[in-house]
């Protein structure tokens, strides 16, 4: 067996397999697959508990629709965050913009949840507009990333 080299431009890989092993990269260089997009967000404690309140925000550049949600933290424990929305010019976004309704990204008692059911969130989100990301509790957990899937419209 020789050693080989494949890039996946449908999924962003690039899978390594030599001897004695195959090694699967995800290259964000990579264009992304034609319709879709992630928007990660990370919130970090710096090993202390993730606080409550706003933590930051992301300016999306392209029109689409939010899919998905993914959260994974680096432990086990309970936490909720809220996903504000407003237009470039409104910014910052307030709890009152709101998108995600009552069924809000949470975590368990776990280290990972993911949802496709957005039963109440305002999932269309246009060229400019302006994400926040407020954290409504947090015990346990001292590093998350939440990963919005996106399909571009």
């Amino acid at each position: 067996m020789t050693d080989t080299i494949t890039i996946n431009e449908v999924t962003n890989t690039i899978t390594v397999t030599t001897v004695t092993e195959t090694i699967v990269i995800n290259d964000p260089g990579l264009p992304e697959p034609a319709g879709a997009a992630c928007v990660n967000f990370l919130v970090d404690g710096l090993g202390a508990g993730i606080t409550t309140g706003q933590k930051g925000f992301v300016v999306i550049p392209f029109n689409c629709a939010i899919v998905s949600w993914t959260l994974i933290a680096d432990a086990a424990g309970s936490m909720v965050m809220d996903i504000w929305k407003d237009t470039f010019v409104n910014s910052p976004p307030t709890v009152a913009d709101s998108i995600t309704g009552s069924a809000k990204p949470t975590l368990s008692s776990a280290n990972r949840a993911t949802s496709f059911t957005l039963t109440g969130w305002t999932t269309l989100v246009n060229a400019g507009d302006v994400l926040a990301f407020n954290i409504d509790s947090a015990t346990g957990i001292s590093r998350v990333t939440l990963s919005l899937s996106l399909a571009r419209s």
